[in-house]
């Protein structure tokens, strides 16, 4: 369009702004935020966007994933990996410290080579775990005790952190202070202003296109900007229900963690009585086992705790599972292993989660091409397929999804593992 034609537009359009509702473009500017007002309409015809591709978000996945656990209680003596450390299937990642079960199981073997050598010295070996066992109980010193007392003391100070985070929550929750809840309100403030804003554009444009005063380009951009401000306006929407949805289930799940801690304190407490009243059956056990065992050679009862020493002893020794690359370091060392320590994965083979509304599934099928771009990756683009789309939407979802899987058919991306990415497919 020439300059002289751009200008003689702009006159005749603000000419006839009065005439096509100026105070319908200011009107309901100050009305207040409506969190549950019913989803507005598309005016006009279908966007380009729309017709020509759709547009998803998705976060980046391993394919391949591992979880390292260890149950066994170890202190943490070396840790040889960091994050970002690629490493084999069978490599060392850390070692317990098992100088104390070393010397139990040396014991162990020493008492179990004695009992074959000599059945008298099982006598004497019972004769002295009795005196052991005895000692222990009159010094405190008695190590299942020692355990349950230790226990006690945890699930106190658990009952009491549970106790904390519940009333913090609770407060939050009464005072509406929540930080999610009140920024989700915020954002959708802000997307209900804009999506007004959109839509009062659109209206305008709309009626200067029929009078031929705007391009059909211009119809088409109000058009796309009015769809874009509406979807905005729905995701904003759906995030602030999510978050308050997010804080009554999480305040729930500390009410019930508040409750769990409590019954585990009282079952501790049970817990300790148990173990003072078994340490003297235990010493009674003995003193029976004093009087059997000259009669007995079966020393199954020593090689089957061996074993399981020893079992630990290997297993003291954590591997990686799987080739891959080392993407989370819980172990510290000269902290007790207990629980998880490494997550490995294969950061050379991703995938990336997303979903479909329902009203876009019947345009999208499995092996279809995807374009994959990211925020932190900046202008590249990417390529995947979809390569799954899940049978059945996804439960308890506030709208009607369905999970899909891409997956990322570029090599030697910069993609990285929890990156929030967009996915677009070209439509026919």
């Amino acid at each position: 369009m020439k300059k002289h034609k751009v200008i003689k537009n702009i006159a005749v359009y603000l000419m006839l702004i009065p005439i096509l509702g100026l105070a319908g473009l200011l009107g309901g500017c100050n009305q207040p935020l409506d969190v549950d007002a019913s989803e507005p309409t598309m005016i006009g015809t279908q966007s380009a966007a729309a017709v020509n591709g759709i547009t998803v978000s998705g976060v980046v996945e391993s394919v391949e994933s591992r979880n390292i656990y260890t149950t066994l209680g170890f202190m943490i003596d070396h840790v040889y990996v960091e994050v970002g450390d690629a490493v084999t299937e069978g490599q060392v990642l850390a070692v317990l410290d098992t100088t104390d079960l070393e010397l139990t199981i040396a014991q162990q073997k020493a008492a179990l080579e004695t009992a074959r050598q000599n059945s008298q010295n099982s006598l004497a070996n019972t004769q002295r775990m009795l005196n052991e066992a005895t000692g222990n109980l009159a010094n405190n010193t008695n190590s299942h005790i020692l355990s349950a007392e230790a226990a006690s003391s945890a699930a106190a100070v658990n009952l009491e952190t549970a106790q904390r985070n519940y009333s913090d929550a609770l407060r939050d929750y009464t005072d509406g202070t929540n930080p999610q809840v009140l920024s989700a309100e915020s954002i959708l403030r802000t997307a209900r202003i804009e999506f007004e804003a959109r839509e009062r554009e659109h209206s305008n444009v709309s009626s200067l296109h029929v009078g031929g005063i705007v391009s059909q380009e211009e119809m088409r951009q109000a058009e796309n900007a009015l769809t874009h401000a509406r979807n905005q306006y729905n995701d904003a929407r759906i995030s602030y229900e999510n978050a308050v949805t997010f804080q009554q289930r999480s305040l729930d799940q500390l009410r019930t963690a508040l409750q769990s801690a409590r019954t585990a304190h009282q079952n501790a407490q049970g817990a300790l009585n148990a173990a003072r009243i078994a340490a003297q059956q235990d010493i009674e056990r003995l003193r029976s086992n004093v009087t059997s065992a000259e009669l007995t050679t079966n020393l199954e009862h020593l090689e089957i705790p061996l074993e399981q020493l020893e079992k630990r002893l290997e297993d003291s020794t954590i591997t990686a599972p799987i080739r891959g690359t080392v993407t989370a370091v819980i172990a510290r060392e000269g902290a007790v292993g207990m629980g998880q320590l490494f997550v490995v994965e294969n950061t050379d083979d991703l995938r990336i989660i997303t979903s479909f509304r329902e009203y876009d599934l019947s345009r999208v099928t499995q092996g279809m091409a995807v374009t994959i771009t990211s925020d932190a990756t900046g202008d590249a683009v990417y390529e995947g397929v979809i390569s799954r789309i899940s049978p059945a939407a996804t439960p308890h979802a506030p709208v009607v999804e369905f999970e899909a899987e891409v997956t990322v058919t570029s090599a030697n991306t910069d993609l990285r593992i929890g990156m929030n990415t967009r996915l677009n497919i070209a439509l026919e």
